[in-house]
């Protein structure tokens, strides 16, 4: 059984109480929980659910709908069933795992929000024979007298869409619990629950803080190109960590991310040329060293690489895949310069913000920072989390 931090059981404190008010109104409401990046919000919710359905009130009824992006709402899915299995007072079930068309007590159907988004292959939506389509469902499990509660995980990216909005119309929940690191704050909240970065930290659960480009000043570029060069000083603080890891006799091989630019246009050119630059450094993937996580080429090594004594040295990924994936041992990310302005975000830094033991070491106090190496021309940092987590020199 997971034991709460002390923020983690405030977090859920406030928040139950604040979905009991909204079950007292008479309108549908909508809750937003904004927690950083490795706070544990999927264990928050996982809690707060919890909560729901051994203190329920006026012998209220609950069923309910968690949304994921890409194909988080299987790694949700499974962080839950993995939360509840000792006593067992939700269901998680997907679409077909549903009995009688209907959405049981106490039960959570997860959905994969792109598959109720695509054209023609909509099987949610879309009327059918038998019935079984997600209006019907829905219908179905409001005439059973249950109270519908929607969890929308990683909000930012869906919240404030047409097809969201035409989403939460169909399902019409009582409450609507939008989760995210970085929501949109549009003045639609009737209630909002933070968890402070600075508590999380205190907790030693991420780190410290984000260092973009340490000691790249006195750096004298020569030959190389520019792309080489950052690759370059980040291996030099990949090395350093290693000894520090050693030096603290903790077994952790620190991993080095390069994220690729989102834009499909120059991507397969652009992976090709870091691995010719790694291959020069004798990182492959032939000699297990690298790994490459694209949707349409991913690494044998990958199901083994969260392990923190794993040999992946780097990670070549896109952004957009690696949204909800945890390695704690994930400390520097390479970022390359793009066509388009880019701005940093807690979500940019997410991969490495985890500390791999959830603890501070004090002989090597580097090891408690994240580093990310980069060479974009401008850095602007917009977001108040942002800001008092990432140091640019």
């Amino acid at each position: 059984m997971i034991e709460l931090k002390d923020y983690q059981k405030q977090a859920v404190e406030n928040l139950h109480r604040k979905l009991e008010n909204c079950l007292r109104s008479s309108e549908n409401e909508i809750v937003v929980f904004q927690a950083p990046t490795g706070s544990g919000k999927t264990v928050m919710v996982s809690e707060l659910l919890k909560e729901i359905v051994k203190n329920r009130q006026d012998d209220k009824k609950f069923s309910f709908i968690w949304v994921s992006v890409r194909m988080l709402h299987e790694q949700s899915k499974e962080k839950l069933e993995a939360y509840y299995e000792d006593d067992r007072l939700l269901k998680c079930s997907y679409f077909e795992d549903l009995e009688d068309k209907i959405i049981g007590e106490n039960e959570i159907l997860f959905i994969n929000w792109h598959s109720i988004n695509k054209k023609d292959i909509n099987i949610f939506i879309r009327e059918n024979e038998q019935d079984n389509n997600l209006n019907n469902i829905i219908k179905n499990t409001k005439e059973e007298g249950r109270t519908i509660v929607l969890i929308i995980d990683e909000s930012h990216h869906t919240a404030n869409s047409e097809k969201s909005k035409e989403l939460v119309e169909i399902i019409s929940p009582k409450i609507t619990l939008e989760v995210s690191a970085t929501p949109h704050l549009t003045g639609n909240a009737d209630e909002i629950e933070k968890v402070r970065l600075s508590d999380v930290k205190e907790e030693e659960m991420i780190k410290s803080g984000i260092s973009v480009n340490p000691e790249f000043l006195g750096v004298k570029v020569g030959k190389q190109s520019a792309d080489e060069l950052v690759i370059d000083e980040a291996l030099k603080k990949r090395k350093e960590l290693i000894k520090m890891y050693a030096n603290e006799k903790a077994k952790i091989n620190p991993l080095m991310l390069i994220q690729l630019p989102d834009n499909k246009a120059g991507l397969i050119s652009k992976k090709e040329e870091i691995v010719r630059i790694l291959e020069k450094k004798g990182i492959t993937e032939k000699n297990g060293k690298l790994a490459i996580w694209l949707s349409e080429e991913k690494s044998e090594t990958l199901p083994e690489i969260e392990k923190n004594n794993s040999e992946v040295e780097v990670l070549i990924f896109k952004q957009a895949i690696a949204l909800g994936w945890d390695c704690p041992r994930a400390s520097i990310l390479v970022i390359f310069r793009e066509s388009k302005s880019f701005t940093f975000t807690i979500q940019t830094i997410g991969r490495i913000m985890r500390m791999p033991q959830l603890k501070y070491y004090s002989k090597e106090p580097e090891l408690n920072d994240g580093y990310v190496f980069t060479n974009l021309e401008n850095i602007e940092i917009t977001e108040d989390y942002a800001k008092d987590y990432i140091t640019v020199y």
